[in-house]
């Protein structure tokens, strides 16, 4: 994947997406506040993730796949 704020490793500078007066840069380590809203605004939270919608799409289908299996299975011993 591609990291939209360029090549190389993740700087830690503060985002110049806060909300400004953010102390982090001048001796004092950043809040778990800070840090939280710094990682959101990267990651987002996992909805906004395709494979979280993957996975559930392709979990759903293994599921009714296997009920709907079974059933037939069922029927096939209930038939005999």
């Amino acid at each position: 994947m591609t990291s939209p704020a360029g090549d190389g490793p993740p700087s830690h500078e503060p985002s110049s997406r806060g909300a400004g007066g953010s102390s982090y840069g001048e001796g004092e380590p950043p809040s778990r506040e800070e840090l939280d809203r710094q990682v959101r605004g990267h990651y987002g939270n996992w909805r906004d993730q395709p494979r979280g919608l993957a996975c559930a799409v392709v979990a759903a289908f293994a599921i009714l796949t296997t009920v709907a299996f079974a059933l037939v299975v069922l029927a096939l011993l209930a038939a005999l």
